[in-house]
């Protein structure tokens, strides 16, 4: 059972995965755009092979590593030391705003897309998934219906074929021909109580006169 309803939500998890892939490339261009500025102002202020720190800011190569690191908040601390013992004053508003908008921003971006794409295909799957069952429900409904309306009708030529038996043997004869998992059609005028009493009343009055 579990296999089959798995089978059955395969495809809603593919598409949650293609949507997922889409939104995260966008998410990912701009996390790229953002490290590609800050790994310019990285190589422009802490990349001088003298006085700075070249090891990590020497090329773009370099900076997009290091800037990888504090993105992933990974050894950022042993980064910003070194940029302190160098004497950068600006070194910690650059990590700081760096690491705001690269890690709590865009990461949560990140996992704000992947979850939200999720629910999403969820929805749509359930969505589906009730108005199928609905379809099926309405159609059984239906032939239940039909089958009643049938069963009523051959009741009704057989009482004109047995010289109009009483009602209640013709109710006999119907419920029989019920079955134990047929559904109430309450909707419906001819299931309706005024309407029950109105054809069984017609019917007394019609073995009365015969």
């Amino acid at each position: 059972e579990h296999s089959s309803f798995f089978i059955v939500q395969l495809p809603a998890l593919m598409t949650a995965l293609v949507k997922t892939i889409k939104s995260v490339m966008y998410v990912l261009t701009l996390l790229f755009l953002l490290m590609y500025i800050f790994a310019i102002m990285g190589y422009y202020y802490f990349g001088d092979p003298d006085t700075g720190a070249p090891m990590h800011w020497g090329n773009l190569g370099s900076a997009f590593f290091t800037l990888f690191s504090l993105v992933t908040v990974d050894g950022w601390t042993d980064i910003q030391e070194e940029l302190d013992r160098l004497g950068f004053e600006v070194s910690r508003t650059f990590t700081i705003l760096f690491i705001l908008l690269g890690y709590f921003l865009f990461f949560n971006m990140f996992i704000a897309v992947v979850i939200l794409n999720i629910q999403q295909a969820t929805e749509h799957f359930e969505k589906k998934i009730q108005i199928e069952r609905e379809v099926a429900l309405n159609q059984k409904k239906h032939n239940i219906l039909v089958h009643q309306q049938e069963e009523v009708q051959k009741l009704l030529k057989n009482q004109n074929a047995s010289n109009y038996e009483n009602v209640g043997d013709i109710l006999k004869r119907f419920k029989k021909t019920l079955h134990h998992d047929d559904y109430t059609i309450t909707y419906d005028i001819s299931a309706s109580l005024s309407a029950a009493d109105i054809y069984l009343s017609t019917l007394d009055r019609q073995d009365k006169t015969i």
